[in-house]
């Protein structure tokens, strides 16, 4: 297995700057989920890594070899992508064994190394079966087996799962999840959908105009985001987000909303803006908390299991998440509060305040 070591790697088409003086260290067996929004530069990278785009900067190393410019066939590394790639006239078994072939393994390993994968990926039936018998699912099964009998050092995926229906993406995450645990390769993996990137990674590696926002396990970034673009990009629904002030020591969110922290954040002067931010699963419907407010309720979504109540505070906009079957009417004026220990707050340019000691 190899890790994997970024230093410096820039990116640009024309003049546009795709990935900045990125650094990052990957350690060996480690999954590493790479998520942004569109245009972040998350595919470029894995691009770079892959050995089909060269950086225009910087260095790569697999292990202790350095390979930013070794062609991507010399790499010890697989990738699968969001098309499923399969040659349509091949079964299964030759769409497994081609790349083998091409490299002149002798046919008792081929024959060993696809029983093996299609064990791992329940594929045995399948074999003799061509793509277009297959269903997405399982022809994206196929096209991790073909990556598996290859017996890289690196498995790369690019929003594999992206093509496949919601049920079938929840199938495919927990065999993929399965699949490192058996494996215990190094798996870099790019997606746009954070609750992939939640249930996969061993680390989330949030990346915002080619630059790294934060990174860290998906517990960390979720409970200590580093800046209010982590807070607002990770959590579904994404987090409340209130502008307030500091005054007096208090903070202000309108005129008849303050809440009196037990501690001061850390490096705020009088008067200075700031942002609070709560998550929708940490608001109650009550008065418990500590900071709490009235609100007019809006709309209530009923999901089965929980309901989320959309409402309005003034000129903000709250949703809170509610694990009962909750329907108030349209216009409601509802109390609901928050424990302090769930406030996050971030400064007037979105970086995270800390609590005085």
């Amino acid at each position: 297995m190899a890790g994997l070591i970024l230093k410096n790697i820039h990116k640009q088409y024309d003049k546009n700057t795709i990935i900045e003086n990125l650094s990052l260290e990957i350690a060996s067996g480690e999954f590493i989920v790479l998520v942004g929004p569109s245009g972040c530069g998350k595919s470029t990278l894995l691009r770079i890594i892959a050995g089909l785009e060269e950086p225009d900067g910087g260095s790569l190393y697999m292990g202790e070899e350095d390979v930013t410019h070794l062609a991507a066939g010399k790499r010890s590394l697989s990738m699968v992508f969001q098309s499923y790639a399969l040659y349509p006239h091949m079964t299964v078994r030759g769409n497994l064994a081609f790349g083998l072939k091409n490299l002149k393994t002798p046919p008792e390993e081929i024959e060993r190394r696809i029983t093996e994968a299609a064990s791992m990926l329940q594929l045995e039936t399948l074999l003799d079966r061509l793509p277009q018998q297959l269903s997405g699912g399982q022809r994206q099964r196929v096209a991790i087996g073909r990556s598996i009998v290859q017996q890289p050092a690196l498995f790369l995926f690019d929003e594999p799962l992206s093509n496949l229906d919601a049920a079938l993406r929840v199938e495919m995450r927990q065999e993929i999840q399965e699949l490192h645990a058996q494996l215990k390769n190094t798996m870099v993996y790019v997606t746009h959908d954070q609750v992939e990137a939640m249930t996969l990674a061993d680390r989330i590696v949030v990346m915002y105009k080619g630059k790294i926002e934060q990174s860290g396990t998906p517990l960390d970034l979720y409970n200590q985001p580093a800046n209010l673009f982590v807070a607002q990009f990770i959590g579904t629904p994404k987090i409340n987000v209130l502008p307030a002030r500091w005054k007096a020591g208090r903070i202000v969110i309108t005129p008849h909303v303050s809440f009196q922290p037990t501690k001061a954040p850390s490096g705020l002067a009088e008067d200075d803006a700031l942002f609070v931010a709560i998550r929708p699963e940490h608001i109650k419907p009550d008065e418990t908390g500590a900071f709490s407010c009235q609100v007019t309720t809006r709309l209530c979504e009923l999901q089965g299991d929980s309901t989320l109540v959309w409402c309005n505070l003034e000129e903000s906009t709250l949703c809170f998440k509610s694990f009962q079957q909750l329907d108030y009417p349209p216009r409601s004026s509802i109390t609901v509060s928050a424990d302090e220990k769930h406030l996050h707050l971030f400064d007037g340019l979105g970086k995270r305040l800390a609590w005085q000691e």
